[in-house]
C-alpha cells in the first residue's frame, strides 16, 4: 500500500464518504419481499473493501447501513443490529481479499491469478450476512411481537439463494467499476487484486 493509503487522508476519507452515500441511494431502490430483501447495497462495501481493505469496508457497511436505517426507520432498539450484517459482509470481503489478494485478479488475465475467488469471497460473505439478517429478524420479531415462523425460518433458504445470486450479480458490477477507478488514478493500487 502506498503512504497516502496507509493513513486515512482526505482523499481517502472523502471517497469512504461516496460509498457511505451511495449505500444510503442504493438501499432506496431495495424491494423486501415477504422477509427477503433483494438489494444491492453490498456493493459500496466491496469497492472499499477491495480500494482500501477490511478497515474501510467495515465502515462503509455499517456507516451506510446506519443511514439507510435512520432514513426509513429512525433509531430503534433494534437500529445497532441491523445494522452489523452489512459491515461484517463488507469486513468479511475486506479480510478474506487481504488474505488472498495475491490470487484474485478482477481482470481476466491469464496469470496465476483466479477471477472466480473474487466471486467466491463475495458469497461466502454473503452467506454470512444472510444468516446475521435471520437472526436479526427472529430478535426484532421477538422484542416487537411480530413473530412469524414462515417469515422468518420459512423463507430462509429463498433468502440464501437471494443472497448468493446478488453476491456474483454484484462481484460482476464491481470489477469493472474498480477497473475504471484504478484508470483514472483516482485510487491507490493495491498489491495482488
Amino acid at each position: 500500500m502506498s503512504k497516502s493509503t496507509s493513513k486515512f487522508s482526505a482523499k481517502r476519507m472523502a471517497f469512504n464518504a461516496i460509498l457511505i452515500a451511495m449505500f444510503a441511494v442504493l438501499s432506496k431502490f431495495s424491494l423486501l419481499i415477504g422477509g427477503v430483501k433483494i438489494t444491492f447495497t453490498s456493493l459500496p462495501g466491496i469497492i472499499a473493501a477491495m480500494i482500501f481493505g477490511p478497515i474501510d469496508a467495515f465502515f462503509v457497511g455499517i456507516l451506510g447501513a446506519f443511514m439507510e436505517q435512520m432514513l426509513s426507520f429512525g433509531f430503534t432498539a433494534t437500529t445497532v443490529l441491523w445494522i452489523l450484517p452489512p459491515a461484517i459482509r463488507a469486513l468479511t470481503v475486506g479480510l478474506l481479499v487481504k488474505k488472498f489478494g495475491d490470487k484474485i485478479s478482477i481482470e481476466n488475465k491469464t496469470d496465476n491469478k483466479k477471477p472466480w475467488l473474487f466471486i467466491i469471497i463475495c458469497m461466502i460473505a454473503a452467506l454470512i450476512a444472510s444468516c446475521l439478517n435471520t437472526a436479526v429478524y427472529y430478535i426484532d420479531s421477538k422484542i416487537y411481537g411480530y413473530y412469524n415462523f414462515a417469515l422468518i425460518f420459512g423463507v430462509f433458504g429463498v433468502r440464501i439463494i437471494n443472497g448468493q445470486i446478488i453476491a456474483i450479480i454484484t462481484s460482476m458490477i464491481s470489477a469493472p467499476i474498480l477497473i475504471g477507478l484504478r484508470k483514472t488514478n483516482l485510487i491507490p493500487h493495491r498489491k495482488g487484486a
